[in-house]
């Protein structure tokens, strides 16, 4: 898929994209999108800052994000947090998403980085680059440790969210991909400031928090994580050794959703998929900007 700056965005992507969040909004866009598949299977949708990015009508994800129904609560968190010349890591950027969302946020003066270990949608994560020269794309998956991986892409027709790290579930096609761990990444960038990073990796996220620790001590960025329970639990891990690692860094844990954030304490068993994780010392700056899109329970 490419970025199409001189195109406008498709009649029913503006027309969803500007209704906001409802509960059945995903199955209407997956019917919608569907429907508008049909005809020559590309969708093109609004970017924040007026550009238009495309996307593969025939996959279920593409289509939510075509719609804007594909993780809300995680769109308006980045939209509150991220400032212009602010600098974003997306691990486990997909076809960059929410990659081209942060770079509309944080413009010409900010950086975004995006690792995607799947090559196959990295190639469309790199051409929907091309408008954000501030947006910079990393064919790598995201470790402990750098050094090569094997990688598990399950190619499921429509499913295209599931690549893995092989070590946390081996099925499908097994290629090896360079892996690289975010404290190797930030001395080799020079350690810039992080203001903020995603990590959607399928089980591999207690592996990258190990990896970056010192990122974390230097920058105290905010996190938002996304944890698939069962993928954790193959990894040898479960939910709450993962919350536990993100507290011992001085990290408040928030449950996100579409009503807001609710924050999770140690004793809590709620399982959410979507965290948003605010460093104490930052606290009171994230809450200032959160409080107008997200209540804070």
């Amino acid at each position: 898929m490419i970025m199409q700056n001189k195109r406008k965005a498709d009649f029913l992507a503006r027309i969803l994209g500007a209704t906001g969040y409802f509960s059945g909004k995903p199955r209407l866009a997956d019917f919608l999108g569907r429907l508008a598949s049909s005809r020559n299977g590309v969708g093109i949708y609004p970017l924040p800052d007026g550009k238009t990015a495309a996307v593969d009508l025939s996959d279920r994800i593409q289509r939510l994000m075509w719609a804007a129904a594909y993780e809300p609560p995680v769109t308006r968190c980045l939209t509150a947090l991220l400032r212009p010349g602010d600098t974003f890591i997306d691990v486990g950027a997909h076809i960059g998403y929410f990659s081209l969302i942060a770079s509309s946020r944080v413009g010409p003066t900010g950086q975004v980085y995006a690792f995607e270990a799947n090559c196959d949608r990295f190639k469309e994560l790199q051409a929907n680059a091309a408008a954000y020269p501030w947006l910079v794309c990393y064919s790598r998956a995201v470790w402990n440790k750098s050094g090569p991986i094997d990688f598990s892409n399950p190619q499921q027709l429509g499913e295209s969210g599931w690549g893995k790290v092989a070590a946390v579930r081996k099925e499908g096609h097994i290629v090896s991909v360079d892996a690289i761990s975010l404290d190797e990444w930030h001395e080799i960038a020079g350690f810039p400031a992080i203001r903020a990073i995603k990590i959607d990796a399928e089980g591999s996220e207690p592996f990258i928090l190990e990896g970056m620790s010192r990122l974390i001590s230097k920058t105290r960025p905010f996190l938002i994580v996304e944890l698939n329970e069962q993928l954790l639990h193959e990894a040898g891990y479960s939910k709450d050794a993962v919350e536990k690692t993100i507290r011992d860094n001085q990290y408040r844990i928030f449950a996100m959703n579409s009503e807001g954030l609710e924050e999770l304490s140690d004793s809590d068993g709620v399982m959410s998929p979507e965290l948003l994780c605010l460093p104490v010392d930052r606290f009171e700056e994230a809450k200032a900007a959160l409080q107008r899109v997200l209540p804070m329970g």
